[in-house]
């Protein structure tokens, strides 16, 4: 039986972070000097990985998976394949989730359409543009950075994905504002006490331009994380779909994707959490989560919940039919699982946000078995 490539993969990780037994270095070289690819891979691992920054965060946070039971499935039994779904980059996390992108495992040539349908694909169905609707109706295109608009009794300037703005003395509080963040794409604003609100993709807020006397209020639908500028005599209000979250200076993270579903997530300060029957205090490192009518309490990892900040969206055994409700999402293109049979097989990975989509599909195919393509309408399908 031949030897899986992920298990090399985890040998050769043991082996960088100096946690290889010698039953298992006895493996790994019987495999490397019989086997093209796993040689091949161990080389590129090697080559990117072998370096101090990585071999630390090995040591950290090492495979739950010894050699004695990687020799044991070799021989015994088919191992349930685990894809790592990212490209390169530098930080050490994700090189060592990012090696079954390196180009050398890659042997096949992608069959059906070339790097230029991909491109195609992307551009017709990323149209959608970063927009701010006043409260008179006019539409603001967002995208690119300019000086100045004037909006009413708004002056606004875009710069680096980033909404500033001030205003008159003649601004009402009544005045909302919605800035709207399409998928695939991110952004961030400054309120007008200085809050600031960084957005995901897929997410909106509605805002007033200048806060009124009493509460600071805002509606947010989507995820973001919040920096609230502390004013203990005008509290904040994060008005989600089920629930609402009152604080006065904090940090945290808001999430609203699933459907009747609101996690609350606090990084720093104090925030109470309030729904139709019921109410809570967050201390740092719990999340709430609103379900069902009720709302728990639990500790969230921030490397988890707070990776899309830098782009980056982690999956652990995550079903691959969720998968492909998140990269649609992350990537503005459409995605459909034609065969379900495999809508049940499991991930574990890191998808980076600012790497091709290809790569991502790329990985799918080449360590599960799975193909896909595009339609003439630019429709990425798994098939």
């Amino acid at each position: 039986m031949k030897t899986n490539l992920e298990d090399i993969r985890i040998l050769v990780l043991d082996e960088i972070s100096g946690n290889l037994s010698e039953a298992g270095r006895e493996t790994l070289f019987q495999e490397i000097s019989v086997n093209e690819d796993a040689r091949a891979m161990r080389d590129d691992m090697l080559n990117v990985l072998n370096t101090p920054e990585v071999q630390d965060y090995l040591k950290r946070q090492p495979f739950e998976d010894p050699a004695d039971k990687i020799l044991n499935r070799i021989h015994h039994q088919k191992r349930r394949k685990i894809v790592a779904i990212s490209t390169l980059t530098a930080a050490a996390a994700a090189a060592v989730i990012a090696l079954l992108t390196i180009p050398t495992l890659f042997k096949s040539e992608f069959s059906g359409k070339t790097g230029n349908d991909f491109k195609t694909a992307q551009t017709a169905t990323n149209k959608q543009q970063i927009q701010l609707k006043m409260a008179n109706g006019q539409v603001i295109t967002l995208d690119t950075d300019t000086s100045q608009v004037v909006a009413g009794n708004a002056v606004l300037k875009t710069h680096n994905k980033t909404l500033t703005y001030t205003t008159t003395s003649a601004t009402s509080g009544a005045e909302f504002a919605t800035l709207t963040v399409p998928a695939g794409k991110d952004y961030t604003i400054h309120l007008s006490d200085g809050t600031l609100v960084q957005l995901n993709a897929a997410t909106s807020i509605r805002f007033p331009l200048a806060f009124k006397a009493g509460n600071r209020e805002v509606y947010i639908n989507g995820e973001a994380y919040l920096m609230i500028a502390k004013n203990a005599s005008q509290p904040f209000i994060v008005h989600l779909p089920n629930s609402t979250v009152r604080v006065l200076g904090t940090e945290f993270n808001v999430n609203t994707y699933d459907s009747g579903v609101a996690r609350i997530a606090l990084v720093q300060g104090a925030v109470k959490v309030i729904s139709k029957t019921d109410s809570l205090q967050l201390t740092p490192g719990q999340e709430a989560v609103y379900a069902s009518n009720k709302i728990s309490t639990g500790p969230f990892d921030e490397t988890d919940v707070l990776s899309w900040r830098l782009g980056k969206f982690l999956f652990s055994n995550a079903r691959l039919d969720e998968v492909c409700r998140v990269i649609p999402r992350l990537y503005g293109i459409s995605l459909e699982l034609d065969n379900k049979e495999v809508a049940g097989k499991r991930f574990t990975g890191v998808i980076d946000r600012h790497q091709p989509i290809e790569n991502v599909l790329k990985a799918l195919k080449a360590t599960n078995g799975i193909d896909y393509y595009t339609d003439k309408n630019g429709v990425f399908h798994i098939k």
